[in-house]
């Protein structure tokens, strides 16, 4: 399988480990588009480009986008235009007017497939198979060390849980944009942006990123809790790595659950 990607930073490069220590030989890491063609990269890691035009010419089937919100718009539909599935992390960018739109529209050109990974939440499935069905309500609550939503100054000020936002999930993408990309795809999984009720907390009392989503509907009533170990960066958990790693081997795997 041979993989491109949108950015190769702290998610790639866990990704890149995973592959090796799991599935050797499996994937071809050919390359990733960067802004800094001279940072150093761990070892093992894919030739580094300036343009979607040499990262395409490197012949990827799938392009993993772990560049960030401006990765997502600058790349995504272009790449889907050219014929290569695209793999998003980023998707509280399509929280912008026009953005998913234009994303669905040049799948559907390039007869190619937009896939959001679950990144650092979980139940989608569950979400997305309620939906079918029809959802009345679905909230998701954020709370977070305050390292994780401000800079060090702003954190240190933080001595008490905050609620620094309640309201809908896209206006909190915009608002928050590098800290709701999980929202945004328990969003797009379930009732829409405008629908979804989002809340963030900022609590110095904790040191994981936690996330409760609450979903209601002709199903029932679901609740999914979970607390994700930061990696060196805080706002960005183990499990999203991970949740790439899952969508990669899931595309040519024999069985499949969920």
């Amino acid at each position: 399988m041979r993989v491109g990607f949108l950015g190769f930073g702290t998610i790639a490069a866990r990704v890149q480990q995973l592959i090796a220590a799991h599935a050797p030989g499996q994937v071809e890491l050919v390359g990733a588009i960067v802004r800094d063609l001279s940072k150093p990269r761990p070892e093992g890691a894919p030739k580094v480009v300036a343009t979607l035009s040499e990262l395409l010419a490197l012949q990827p089937e799938v392009v993993v986008e772990a560049g960030g919100h401006e990765a997502l718009r600058a790349y995504g539909a272009d790449v889907l235009r050219a014929g290569v599935d695209l793999l998003m992390l980023s998707v509280g960018a399509l929280a912008a007017p026009g953005l998913l739109e234009e994303i669905i529209d040049a799948a559907r050109q390039g007869s190619a497939r937009a896939r959001v990974a679950s990144g650092a939440i979980g139940a989608l499935d569950a979400i997305s198979s309620a939906a079918a069905g029809g959802l009345t309500r679905v909230t998701h609550t954020t709370r977070k060390p305050p390292r994780s939503l401000f800079s060090p100054e702003e954190a240190a000020r933080v001595t008490q849980v905050t609620e620094i936002y309640r309201g809908p999930a896209r206006e909190a993408a915009l608002k928050f944009p590098e800290n709701v990309n999980v929202c945004a795809a328990v969003s797009l999984a379930g009732i829409g942006l405008d629908k979804t009720e989002m809340c963030i907390v900022a609590d110095p009392g904790v040191e994981r990123n936690q996330h409760e989503v609450v979903a209601e509907g002709e199903f029932g009533r679901l609740r999914f809790e979970i607390q994700n170990i930061p990696t060196e960066k805080p706002a960005t958990g183990r499990l999203v790595a991970m949740s790439v790693f899952k969508e990669l081997m899931a595309r040519r795997a024999p069985f499949l659950i969920g």
